[in-house]
């Protein structure tokens, strides 16, 4: 497949409404004309397997599991599919969750049951807070699964955020962690700052500076052919 190719059509391939919702916003604003579709769009999608050790691994396995799926409902082969695996890794519980962000209180935990885990694990050593950050791996295959000369079958996007995650919560946006991951924003004049949470953040707020929106940012420049 010839490296210049992009996509005009671009399935999200996530059950994730608030991903999705975050990824078409952007992707939209970004990129005047892409057609871009959830998965439910094609009837209720399957199931894929999160079995690798780290994001990459994950995001290019829901990528290309998609892929597949979408071929046999008929889906053209020259539609993209745009799979995301990210999570929250804590320095003092050596990197957990991690891939397992959204399981870590168990399989089919909510956000309110990990977040719980969250503060029990840090409670557990002692501590109030830790560093950490957020991890977005960005996975994009076409349906036909036509390789590029110069990436494979996916190609990846990434993005890192630090922050601290607190035993304190604080706001009510976002979804996952973002209630327990603190930040320090500056007052743009040299200043202390005031801390905040990522639940607290604006979503335009959010996606200038966050894990995801860094992936993003890459991926759309590559759609543009930058």
């Amino acid at each position: 497949l010839d490296p210049g190719w992009r996509p005009q059509r671009l399935v999200v391939g996530s059950g994730n409404a608030h991903k999705v919702a975050e990824l078409d916003r952007m992707l939209r604003l970004a990129v005047p004309g892409l057609v871009v579709l959830g998965l439910r769009a094609f009837g209720e999608p399957p199931e894929i397997p999160e079995t690798a050790d780290d994001f990459a691994g994950n995001a290019r396995l829901k990528a290309e599991g998609f892929a597949a799926w979408l071929r046999q409902v008929g889906e053209a082969g020259d539609t993209a599919v745009l799979a995301d695996d990210s999570g929250v890794c804590v320095d003092a519980l050596d990197g957990r969750p991690g891939v397992r962000s959204a399981r870590f209180a168990g399989e089919g935990a909510s956000d309110e049951a990990n977040n719980d885990e969250l503060v029990r694990e840090l409670r557990a050593r002692g501590l109030s807070r830790s560093p950490g950050h957020y991890r977005c791996v960005l996975a994009l295959t076409r349906v036909d699964g036509r390789a590029w000369a110069d990436a494979g079958v996916s190609r990846r996007f990434e993005g890192r955020w630090d922050v601290e995650l607190r035993v304190e919560r604080r706001g009510s946006g976002g979804f996952g962690y973002d209630p327990h991951a603190w930040l320090r924003v500056g007052d743009g004049a040299g200043g202390a700052g005031v801390d905040r949470t990522v639940a607290e953040l604006q979503p335009d707020e959010k996606a200038a500076i966050s894990h995801r929106g860094e992936a993003l940012r890459a991926l759309l420049a590559w759609l543009r052919g930058a």
